[in-house]
C-alpha cells in the first residue's frame, strides 16, 4: 500500500493567498460549535479550582498561611500535569480500549477525564469540615486530582484544533465560537461561587457542588467532533524519550518566544480576575451580596465588551492579509497600558467601584484579540514541526509544554498575590461559622469588621498589583507578540506545504486515514 505520510513537497510557485484559503476541514458551523463546547466544562471546573481557595480563605477562614503553601503545591502540580498529559496523549495509552480507527487519539482521553473532573470539582464544594487546617488539606487532595483532569482536557482541545482545522482562517472561526463557549463556561463556574460567597451555608455549598457536577459533564457533547482528529502519523517519528521531546521543541526560537508570552499572559489574566475579589472586598469595602453583585456586573460588562469586539477580530483573522498580524495584535495589546492612568483619573471622579469597573473592562478589551493570536501562533508552530519531518505529529507535546508555561504564570501570579496579602497582614474571621443561627445583622457586623480591622497595607498591596505589576507584565507580552517571527514569506511557505499535507481534506472526504505503522502491517 502506498505510504500515507506527508512527503516534503517540491518547491512550487507560491499560489495566491486567496487560493490557499480554499483549504478547509469540511465541517459545518454546527460541528465547529460542538467543538467549541469542549471548553465549557473545563473552564467552569478550572474557575472553581482557582477561586475556591479564596472562598475558603475569605468566607470559611481557612488558615491563610497554610493555604498559601497548599495553593503553591497545587500550582506546581498543575503545570507539571500538562507535561505528563502531553506525553501520554502522544503515546496512545488508551488505544487498547478505544481503537484509534474509530476514536482517534484525543476523544478517549477527553471522555474519561471530563467525567472524572466533574466529580472532583463537585467535591471541592463539599468539604466535610470547616476546620481551618482541614479545609486546606481538602483543597490539596481534590485540587491535585482536578488539576490533572483539567490538564488532559485542555491538551485534548488545543491539540485537536491544530489537527482538525488546517488554516488560520478556519481556526479563527472556531476561536470566535470558543470565545462564546468560554463565556458560558466561565459564567457557569463563577455564578454559583458568587452565590455561595454572598451567603455561605452548608446548603449553598452542597447546591453549588451539585451544579458543578452537572456542568462538568456538558462538554461531552463535543466527543463526536474530537473523534475526527485522525491525521496520518508515524509513531516511529517520535523518539519516545520524554525529556528529549520537550527539549527538542524548546529549541525552536518561535516557540520559545511564544512560551515567554504565554507565561506573562497567564499571569495578567489571573491577577486581573482573582485580584478583583480582593479589590472589591478590601479596597472598595464590599461584602457578601453587594460584592457578588459588583463582581457579576464587572463580568457582564467585560463579556459584553468581548462580544462587541468579536466581529472585528473575526473579520480581521478570517482572510489572508499582507499585514503582519502579530504587530497589529501587539499594538492593540499596548492600548491596555493606558488602564492604570484611566483608573487613577477616575478614582476621585466617580464613586467606588465604578472606576475599577471601567479599568477592568478597558484592559480586558485590549486582551480580546490575543486569544485569537496565541492559538493561531501555536498552530503555525505545530504546522511547521509536522512539515519538517514526514509522519511526525506531536501537537500534544507542544500543547503540554506551552500549557505548562502558561500554568506556571497563572500559579506564580496567584501564589504571589496570596503571599503578598499575607505579608501585608491580611487576617479574616469566619463569619458564617461565628454567626450561625444569629441572624443577618450579626453576619453584616462581622464582615464589616473583616474590612475595618485590616492593615492599610492590604489595600495598598492590592492596588499595587493593578497600578504596577499588571502593566509591567503587559509590556513584556507586547514585546513578545511584536517579535513573533512567522510572517511574510515564511508564512507563505507554510501554507504551500499545508495544502499538500491536507490535500485529502474536503467535505466529501470523511474517511479516516490509518497510522502509517498500522497501514504497513496490513
Amino acid at each position: 500500500m502506498a505510504e500515507l505520510s506527508p512527503k516534503p513537497p517540491p518547491a512550487p510557485v507560491p499560489p495566491p493567498p486567496e487560493e490557499c484559503a480554499t483549504l478547509s476541514s469540511g465541517q459545518t458551523w454546527c460541528q465547529k460549535g460542538c467543538f467549541a463546547m469542549s471548553l465549557v466544562s473545563p473552564l467552569a471546573c478550572g474557575s472553581v479550582l482557582f477561586l475556591v481557595k479564596d472562598i475558603y480563605v475569605l468566607e470559611l477562614a481557612a488558615d491563610v498561611h497554610v493555604m498559601a503553601a497548599v495553593g503553591s503545591v497545587v500550582a506546581v502540580w498543575g503545570p507539571a500535569s500538562y507535561l505528563l498529559a502531553g506525553y501520554c496523549l502522544e503515546k496512545g495509552l488508551l488505544g487498547r480500549w478505544f481503537p484509534w480507527a474509530t476514536w482517534g487519539r484525543r476523544a478517549p482521553w477527553f471522555l474519561t477525564h471530563c467525567a472524572a473532573c466533574a466529580v472532583t470539582t463537585a467535591a471541592l464544594y463539599l468539604p466535610p469540615s470547616w476546620d481551618p487546617i482541614a479545609l486546606c488539606v481538602w483543597y490539596l487532595v481534590w485540587g491535585c486530582l482536578s488539576a490533572w483532569f483539567l490538564a488532559v482536557q485542555f491538551t485534548c482541545f488545543e491539540s485537536s484544533r491544530a489537527e482538525i482545522y488546517p488554516t488560520k482562517e478556519e481556526r479563527s472561526e472556531t476561536e470566535t465560537l470558543c470565545k462564546m463557549s468560554s463565556g458560558l463556561g466561565n459564567a457557569l463556574g463563577l455564578v454559583p461561587q458568587l452565590v455561595v460567597a454572598a451567603n455561605v451555608t452548608r446548603l449553598s455549598l452542597s447546591l453549588a457542588g451539585l451544579a458543578f457536577l452537572a456542568t462538568g459533564l456538558v462538554s461531552l457533547i463535543s466527543i463526536p467532533v474530537l473523534r475526527q482528529a485522525k491525521r496520518a502519523f508515524d509513531p516511529r517519528a517520535i523518539s519516545g524519550c520524554f525529556a528529549w521531546e520537550y527539549l527538542e521543541v524548546l529549541r525552536q526560537p518561535a516557540f520559545l518566544l511564544l512560551c515567554m508570552y504565554r507565561f506573562f499572559d497567564g499571569a495578567i489574566n489571573t491577577l486581573l480576575v482573582n485580584g478583583a475579589l480582593y479589590y472589591f472586598t478590601f479596597v472598595s469595602g464590599f461584602s457578601a451580596g453587594e460584592r457578588s453583585w459588583y463582581i457579576s456586573l464587572t463580568g457582564a460588562a467585560q463579556g459584553a465588551t468581548t462580544f462587541l469586539l468579536l466581529p472585528v477580530w473575526t473579520i480581521f483573522f478570517r482572510k489572508r492579509r499582507k499585514v503582519n498580524i502579530s504587530k497589529v495584535c501587539a499594538v492593540a495589546l499596548g492600548v491596555g497600558l493606558l488602564g492604570p492612568l484611566l483608573l487613577a483619573l477616575l478614582q476621585d471622579l466617580v464613586p467606588q467601584p465604578w472606576g475599577f469597573l471601567v479599568y477592568f473592562v478597558f484592559v480586558g478589551g485590549s486582551l480580546t484579540g490575543q486569544t485569537y493570536w496565541r492559538s493561531i501562533a501555536l498552530c503555525w508552530i505545530v504546522d511547521e514541526d509536522c512539515q519538517a519531518k514526514a509522519g511526525r505529529r506531536r501537537e500534544a507535546i507542544f500543547v503540554g509544554c506551552i500549557s505548562l508555561v502558561s500554568s506556571v504564570g497563572r500559579a506564580a501570579a496567584s501564589g504571589g498575590l496570596l503571599f503578598a496579602l499575607s505579608f501585608a497582614g491580611l487576617e479574616v474571621r469566619n463569619c458564617a461559622a461565628e454567626c450561625a443561627g444569629a441572624g443577618q445583622s450579626c453576619r453584616g457586623e462581622c464582615e464589616e469588621k473583616n474590612f475595618e480591622q485590616q492593615d492599610p497595607a492590604v489595600a495598598a498591596c492590592i492596588q499595587l498589583f493593578y497600578y504596577a505589576v499588571i502593566p509591567s507584565f503587559q509590556v513584556v507580552a507586547c514585546v513578545a507578540t511584536f517579535m513573533f517571527p512567522i510572517h511574510g514569506p515564511r508564512l507563505d511557505r507554510l501554507y504551500e506545504r499545508q495544502e499538500v499535507i491536507y490535500a485529502d481534506v474536503s467535505p466529501a472526504s470523511k474517511k479516516a486515514v490509518l497510522p502509517i505503522e498500522q497501514t504497513e502491517q496490513e
